[in-house]
């Protein structure tokens, strides 16, 4: 018997295996779709193992960027879905030391966590109970870790 083929979802982490995802087999265009669905977040993929355009994709791609590890690449509060939770790492260069400063007597300050409720027009984030509406913009300056669907409350340690 050969080993599980195991892949790690590049939005949320998830590590699942190939084979088993129950959603995809419910779909009726399941038989010849190339496509991995990650179970924890729904993130959709091209399966390279079925599908020649992704291999060749994805050896072109590898052949002119190294991959990079997970803790190199920086998620951002534009990258989380609404309705899920994120845990603010910190602000990138690009936002002024007094924006800083006005966020954080908002409460969007590093090692907490907010959700995100909306994205479109603006970028809505729930802390706590505040709600806090930043441009788009903004919200690409904030740099987030770990995700989490929902509402955590155990998010508080």
């Amino acid at each position: 018997m050969s080993n599980p083929i195991i892949l790690t979802c590049p939005l949320c982490g998830h590590d699942f295996e190939a084979g088993e995802q129950a959603a995809c087999q419910a779909c009726p265009m399941h038989k010849g779709c190339n496509l991995v669905c990650c179970p924890a977040c729904g993130y959709q993929m091209v399966d390279e193992r079925c599908s020649l355009m992704g291999r060749l994709a994805g050896s072109f791609f590898r052949a002119r960027h190294p991959r990079l590890r997970r803790e190199q690449q920086s998620l951002t509060l534009m990258d989380v879905p609404p309705g899920w939770r994120a845990k603010v790492v910190g602000f990138r260069d690009g936002i002024p030391s007094a924006r800083r400063a006005h966020l954080q007597a908002y409460g969007l300050v590093p090692d907490d966590w907010v959700q995100v409720v909306q994205h479109s027009p603006v970028t809505v984030i729930q802390i706590d109970q505040t709600e806090l509406a930043l441009e788009n913009t903004l919200a690409s300056e904030i740099e987030v870790e770990i995700i989490r669907k929902g509402e955590d409350h155990e998010d508080r340690q």
